[in-house]
């Protein structure tokens, strides 16, 4: 009986490890034919985009994405990534986009972040007013970057105005800090679904709403990136801020505190 036992409980092991696996090589199976031959590199030397991704003009706001694991940041089958490429149009001049891959999650938070003063510990309220809005999006492993990113934007109580999680993948990607206004996830019933995030817990329902909650029907892994539904929610969001902030004068025409005036020395 003893024998039987153990040999069940190899039996098992097997099993599951055969499983894990299989499901690890359709990951890279799916996500390596979709890689173009000429690999692309991290950050603003991507071939065929503006010349330095508008880093030296201020920006109003900011779409920061992460791709899955093993692809390039710039993979041109990516909706993260044709997502970016269509804010770096002309007409958003206001924006700056750039995408990364999540395995080097900290250079996308340190893209993003010398956009914000560079000093350490909180921002003010009217450091804040200055700064430009923040927007994440993250698609498989890259969901588990992008809240990373958000996490550590928590840290400076640095709001970001949406997540959205595409197929996410990681163990600390359920959570969405308090920091994230509104968040998003949409998700497919593929082979991995057993690995994706399907629904997200909030850190704090009294400072973030789910605005999205999406089983993507007839999606794999790597075409729910491309449904429309997502760039929409992105350009819909941007269009809002727009607005919000159009109708805000400029922080260097704001006019001054009460308190700041009433400190001027008169004489």
């Amino acid at each position: 009986m003893r024998k039987n036992s153990r040999s069940g409980d190899a039996h098992r092991i097997f099993l599951r490890t055969a499983l894990a696996g299989a499901s690890l090589l359709l990951l890279c199976g799916g996500i390596l034919a979709q890689v173009p031959a000429t690999p692309y590199a991290v950050g603003p030397s991507l071939p065929n985009d503006p010349p330095g991704l508008r880093d030296d003009p201020p920006c109003r706001i900011i779409y920061l994405g992460f791709v899955g694991a093993l692809e390039p940041a710039g993979n041109k089958h990516s909706g993260v990534v044709q997502i970016r490429k269509a804010l770096q149009g002309k007409e958003y001049s206001d924006v700056c986009a750039n995408s990364f891959s999540p395995y080097v999650w900290t250079d996308g938070r340190d893209w993003l972040m010398k956009h914000f003063p560079s000093h350490a510990g909180v921002l003010t309220p009217a450091e804040l007013q200055q700064s430009p809005k923040v927007i994440l999006i993250g698609h498989s492993m890259g969901g588990w970057a992008m809240m990373s990113v958000a996490r550590e934007l928590r840290s400076r109580d640095i709001p970001v105005e949406l997540t959205i999680q595409v197929d996410s993948v990681g163990i600390t990607d359920i959570t969405v800090p308090r920091n994230v206004k509104t968040a998003a996830v949409f998700h497919a019933n593929d082979a991995l679904m057993f690995m994706t995030t399907k629904h997200v817990k909030r850190e704090d329902p009294n400072f973030t709403k789910v605005v999205a909650d999406v089983t993507v029907a007839g999606a794999n892994h790597q075409s729910i990136t491309r449904d429309p539904r997502i760039r929409e929610l992105v350009m819909s969001k941007v269009e809002s801020l727009r607005a919000t902030l159009a109708a805000k004068p400029p922080p260097d025409l704001a006019p001054p505190a009460a308190s700041t005036a009433r400190g001027v020395d008169q004489r």
